[in-house]
């Protein structure tokens, strides 16, 4: 069988679809020595990633085009048997059978405000029309499975679901060394609770930031974030008016070979959101040994199940509770340290990776992804 994959989303500079694209490949490679893997690059400079596999670059970085255009014809120009799309669409004409994984369906929340409007306006159409033309679909969770069902009417029989797991490379030691040359590089000076990820609405940040700010006297704990500012500067205003311009550092993109580390150096990792398909940062802290604060939304509960503080995202006040608790209380954070590592063991990508190839040999046999 010859296995094609879009890896157009290896541009992205961080992010799930990268990481997951990232350790489902590697293990895949790792684990099928019967099946040819064709690999389909937006740009030359991703060729050589994965050893074991062809690489095509079709020298395109625009979505519209490269999805459109460019991969339908090299499909077909590579005789491909089976195409797998990482990133919850796929484009139209696809010449062969196809399997599309689905992050999240957080594009029809119109509530939550969560991408921009032509984003939004693009991905309801192409997730709609991936959800009925695809061959089968990968769930990265059991709430994505849900939300394609009552959502998009997708038959339960069509859903595999395949969850994420932590990176083999957060499951490494991380020496105190390390911890503190990254410190130092950064100027981190203080204990602090971390946030990773983009600052968007999705993220619920601003319910951090208040929660923060009433417990900042009463630690000597900073708050740290990365990624970037998705949608405004606003975060800067949010921060200036609740009094936190010398508590909170933006540390901005972290390469991925840093992100063991950075883990490690935190105290406790904090993650608020609103909404997640899956949530992989709680299994990443958690691999290094890091507490857990996060919310309770949609997949969290899910991911985290007993190991971690768990907050309504709503509940400032208990959020802000749940940061004190944590700061105050080395056997606490000890515990959910423990916790976490024992969790992150119910997950991992070899297992993945084998329910991903059986997705695909059923569908290159023409059977249904459950039967």
């Amino acid at each position: 069988m010859r296995i094609a994959i879009s890896c157009r989303s290896l541009e992205y500079p961080s992010g799930g679809v990268k990481e997951y694209l990232v350790s489902l490949l590697g293990e895949l490679l790792r684990q099928d020595t019967r099946n040819s893997y064709v690999l389909l690059h937006s740009q030359p400079r991703f060729m050589g990633m994965f050893p074991g596999a062809r690489d095509v670059s079709l020298d395109c970085s625009n979505r519209l085009l490269f999805d459109w255009f460019k991969l339908p014809a090299a499909l077909k120009r590579e005789a491909i048997d089976v195409a797998f799309f990482p990133s919850s669409n796929m484009p139209p004409r696809v010449p062969c059978r196809s399997v599309a994984a689905m992050m999240d369906l957080g594009y029809f929340y119109s509530d939550l405000r969560m991408y921009r409007f032509a984003d939004t306006l693009y991905m309801k159409t192409a997730m709609a029309k991936t959800a009925r033309h695809a061959s089968a679909l990968l769930a990265i969770s059991e709430h994505t499975k849900k939300d394609l069902m009552t959502i998009l009417g997708v038959p339960r029989e069509r859903i595999t679901v395949t969850p994420l797991a932590a990176d083999e490379m957060y499951l490494r030691p991380v020496s105190s060394e390390a911890v503190e040359s990254f410190k130092a590089r950064h100027n981190l000076t203080r204990p602090f609770f971390l946030y990773t990820g983009n600052i968007s609405p999705r993220k619920n940040l601003h319910a951090l930031l208040e929660a923060f700010a009433r417990i900042k006297d009463q630690t000597d704990a900073d708050l740290v974030v990365t990624g970037g500012l998705s949608w405004s500067d606003s975060w800067t205003g949010w921060v200036e008016s609740l009094g936190l311009g010398e508590r909170v550092r933006r540390l901005g993109f972290i390469e991925r070979s840093d992100m063991p580390v950075l883990y490690a150096s935190a105290m406790a990792y904090v993650f608020p959101s609103l909404f997640e398909g899956f949530g992989l940062p709680v299994l990443e802290a958690q691999a290094v040994g890091t507490p857990v604060i996060c919310s309770n939304a949609t997949s969290l509960p899910e991911v985290a199940g007993e190991s971690a503080l768990m907050v309504a995202p709503e509940d400032v006040e208990g959020l802000a509770r749940a940061l004190a608790q944590t700061a105050a209380d080395p056997g606490l954070r000890a515990d959910l340290a423990a916790k976490g590592r024992e969790n992150v063991r119910r997950f991992s990508w070899a297992q993945t990776a084998r329910k991903t190839l059986e997705v695909f040999e059923k569908v290159h046999h023409g059977q249904s992804a459950s039967s």
